[in-house]
């Protein structure tokens, strides 16, 4: 028995709407990265150094850091040293490399030394990177 099927030639209510909403986000979206890309400047990485914890390990003393790049340019291997100075002398030296630091982000990282950095002054420093 065949039926009486019709079908409607016209588009039903909701796949207008569903339509009008998918044009509005990626309309926002290419404008949002337009605007991304013209008001962002081609700043040099901003690397800073915040030590977050300093434990006696098996193999010496671990001071916990996190490195924070705060510009909208990314860096890779990034060099971090740490030193413990003693007046004009440094007591000990360590040093680790990141091989990527994102833009707008953070890492975070540990240095091992050999003397108790309490024993002197403890500094941390980005000493250099690349571009990716």
């Amino acid at each position: 028995m065949a039926g009486n099927r019709t079908e409607r030639h016209e588009a039903h209510w909701i796949e207008w709407l569903t339509g009008l909403v998918s044009a509005a986000l990626v309309l926002a979206i290419v404008a949002w990265i337009a605007y991304e890309a013209i008001r962002r400047e081609d700043t040099p990485p901003d690397l800073t150094i915040t030590v977050l914890d300093t434990r006696r390990t098996g193999s010496g003393h671990r001071v916990t850091f996190e490195i924070r790049n705060a510009a909208p340019t990314s860096a890779a291997a990034v060099t971090v040293v740490g030193e413990i100075r003693g007046g004009d002398s440094v007591l000990d030296r360590a040093e680790v490399i990141f091989d990527y630091v994102p833009a707008e982000s953070k890492a975070k990282g540990a240095l091992i030394f050999e003397d108790d950095p309490a024993a002197g002054m403890l500094v941390i420093r980005p000493t250099g990177f690349t571009d990716p």
